[in-house]
């Protein structure tokens, strides 16, 4: 099994597995119900997580995973995220799985805003999957061998137009999982990633990253939650943001489209027939800022298989929608890697 699978939500997982390219399984169209059993495995962990790490800590993880999750849990307390670091980890993170139908199993949650994977190691046992070995590492660690780390996630690095960075980041890291870490060399993974050393490792990389997601989730909490003393930008910011959020997930993306000049025409067609119904629980979950201008990026709390882009300009004492962009991430890595293939094929 490759990590093409990107498995993304309960709605989606036989889906995803009929999707997903294999050379282990006869037929890829007729998962097995082991197969379907361990991604619902993974589906409620992940979801568990986000909802009480503790208890689900507890009921997904042996002993030594448990330890091992406690430990980042630990790191994200002293950085000031506590249980709520687990929720913007995992509830924002799309994850990729090699060896479903093995003994053993590796399922990486990767989260592109600040790029970061939870790596995994899966037992078959009698009361279902469980996680055995545990570990979250940057992304530079899992794109490359011997990386230089950088704290800023990919898609903030340089001078770049932000969605596309976005996209990219994710096609990269992923494409990267699935090259460098297949069924075949599961039991290597800390090997690969250059993380034997786990006390040194923790000692050193593993406060960098708490203190990442931590920065992440106050931005967001400053867009998100009025404070005294707060940059009054923020005010018709949020406002603007509300509006969008109500109006795409009661009547649709025909009004803000008519507002936001600047959205190419393939993705005013996309965005034209989403049903408002997926938008129902649409948040924000980055945005970044610049001199008359912010870009807002929101996804569905229930759901981690799509981001949206909104760029607002500043005009006066407000903000005005200028471009709208929908990120689907598994079409996006897998219109890339088809068209990989074409250009190696030429």
């Amino acid at each position: 099994m490759t990590l093409r699978s990107i498995v993304l939500s309960a709605a989606t997982a036989v889906a995803l597995l009929v999707f997903a390219p294999t050379a282990a399984r006869a037929d890829p169209m007729q998962p097995t119900l082991a197969e379907v059993d361990s991604v619902v495995d993974v589906l409620r962990f992940r979801n568990d997580m986000i909802a009480d790490p503790i208890k689900a800590t507890e009921a997904f993880a042996t002993d030594a995973a448990h330890n091992q999750l406690r430990i980042i849990a630990s790191r994200m307390a002293e950085a000031g995220s506590g249980d709520a670091g687990w929720r913007y980890l995992l509830g924002t993170a799309v994850f990729t799985v090699a060896g479903l139908n093995q003994p053993r199993m590796l399922v990486v949650f990767y989260n592109p805003w600040v790029d970061t994977a939870l790596f995994t190691v899966w037992e078959a046992r009698p009361e279902g999957r469980r996680i055995v070995e545990a570990e979250w590492v940057p992304g530079d660690f899992v794109r490359e061998a011997n990386p230089e780390f950088d704290p800023q996630p990919l898609w903030l690095r340089g001078e770049a137009y932000r969605p596309q960075a976005l996209a990219e980041e994710v096609v990269t890291t992923v494409k990267a999982i699935e090259t460098r870490f297949d069924e075949t060399r599961i039991d290597a993974w800390r090997k690969t990633l250059g993380i034997t050393d786990a006390s040194i490792y923790r000692r050193l990389i593993a406060p960098i990253i708490a203190i990442g997601l931590y920065e992440t989730q106050m931005r967001l909490k400053a867009l998100a939650v009025p404070t005294e003393g707060e940059d009054p930008l923020l005010v018709p910011l949020r406002t603007a943001v509300a509006d969008l959020i109500m109006t795409a997930s009661t009547e649709g993306f025909a009004a803000p489209l008519a507002e936001a000049q600047d959205t190419s025409l393939p993705m005013r067609e996309a965005l034209a027939r989403i049903n408002p119904l997926t938008m129902r629980q649409l948040a924000p979950i980055a945005f970044v800022a610049g001199d008359g201008f912010a870009t807002v990026f929101l996804a569905s709390s229930g759901t981690a298989d799509f981001a949206l882009s909104a760029r607002y300009a500043q005009q006066g004492a407000g903000y005005e929608l200028e471009q709208l962009e929908y990120i689907p991430y598994a079409a996006t890595y897998q219109a890339t890697m088809d068209e990989l293939a074409a250009r190696k094929h030429q």
